[in-house]
């Protein structure tokens, strides 16, 4: 359990009080800036403050104490006296753990005066909404709390979604999620993220598929649900390959954060004939593609398998026309290549492709002709 508090902070070190004008927002500083109407109505509310100089420095980092006060401050939960001598802050933040928004084991290295990072504010956002996640017994990995806070809009990325879990948090950004937490539980909506849910859903368990591409993967297959920790083929006589992600990517969306995956898209192209040959992925509409993000952990065996810096991959079930396909018109699934064929480890897909009853997807041991495959199924997916 830890419970190390070091480094004292003044009490009031940040939320100075001083009187404050009748107009909005009286700060200097922050009339521009992105944060504005929440930092006016965080003032207003009273959970906040500026300095003595009359600024609010909305960048200016926040430590875990001056987060916890803030939170527990604007949510209104009972905080009983601190005891003689004590540091100012431990009222707040026994008032955040009573509360079941903060677990003493959620810090394991620094003090409270350490600027909290956006990954520990998302633990405390998620379990300020979520009555569930303030038992004590509830338990989620930082992953899935990031994941949360990002689909429910509480937590929105920085630039093209990035999430930024280990970034110092701001004045300005605390002011603002607090202020969202408030929306969620009055039973206001938030506008979300995309982007932040697409890298927050990778993050957590090695795919964003449910995210990019949910009319394909809306009903799974009980027998083959998605594991995160179920990514590699492992054979008996000395191979083995592991999947790091499996990531869907938009194609239709020019600011997709995986686009970068797959080079340059002028000279990408899909394997619709003969080998070496194939139709510019640029011309396509309406398309994802899916990347195998893999690579080879050994091969101890050369003489059965081949080996390859990426994991073999297929997927089957959709229903393929030859002489549309073969006339460059992109109807159902084919491998991509920049420059020669299997280069880039990805399929693209129509989203208008048909599916027979589902399609699965598998990655395999490399064996070379002759030998036994080895594969596996990593889901399957259901189509109504």
């Amino acid at each position: 359990m830890w419970r190390k508090i070091a480094a004292p902070l003044v009490a009031g070190a940040v939320l100075l009080s001083f009187a404050v004008n009748a107009e909005p927002n009286p700060f200097p500083d922050s009339s521009g800036h992105w944060a504005k109407e929440a930092i006016e109505r965080a003032v207003g509310k009273g959970y906040v403050d500026g300095y003595e100089d009359r600024t609010f420095r909305p960048d200016l980092s926040v430590t875990r104490a001056e987060f916890v006060k803030m939170a527990v401050t604007a949510l209104k939960l009972p905080v009983s006296a601190g005891t003689t001598g004590g540091e100012w802050y431990l009222p707040y933040v026994n008032a955040a753990v009573n509360a079941g928004i903060h677990r003493w084991s959620d810090f394991n290295n620094g003090d409270w005066s350490t600027p909290i990072t956006r990954q520990e504010m998302a633990r405390m956002v998620v379990r300020a909404t979520d009555k569930e996640l303030q038992k004590a017994d509830a338990s989620k990995s930082d992953g899935e709390l990031m994941y949360l806070a990002a689909k429910a809009g509480l937590i929105q990325g920085l630039d093209g979604g990035e999430l930024g879990v280990e970034k110092a948090t701001t004045r300005a950004q605390s002011v603002t999620v607090i202020e969202r937490i408030l929306t969620v539980n009055g039973g206001g909506k938030l506008e979300v993220d995309k982007y932040a849910v697409n890298r927050a859903e990778l993050a957590w368990h090695k795919t964003n598929i449910f995210t990019v591409m949910p009319d394909f993967f809306k009903r799974i297959s009980r027998g083959y649900p998605w594991d995160p920790d179920n990514l590699f083929v492992e054979t008996p006589d000395g191979y083995r390959g592991e999947l790091d992600a499996l990531i869907a990517i938009n194609l239709d969306d020019p600011n997709d954060p995986n686009r970068y995956l797959l080079g340059d898209m002028s000279t990408l192209k899909w394997h619709n004939t003969s080998l070496g040959k194939g139709q510019l992925v640029s011309e396509l509409e309406n398309v994802y593609v899916l990347y195998f993000k893999g690579r080879e952990i050994y091969n101890n065996n050369p003489q059965v398998y081949r080996s390859a810096d990426y994991v073999p991959y297929t997927m089957s079930g959709f229903i393929h026309n030859e002489e549309n396909f073969q006339n460059g018109e992109m109807t159902s699934i084919a491998r991509i290549f920049q420059n020669k064929y299997l280069d880039i480890p990805a399929f693209v897909i129509s989203k208008h492709a048909q599916v027979r009853d589902g399609f699965y997807v598998k990655i395999h041991a490399p064996a070379l002709a002759g030998n036994k495959l080895y594969d596996k199924t990593l889901i399957v997916s259901i189509m109504e």
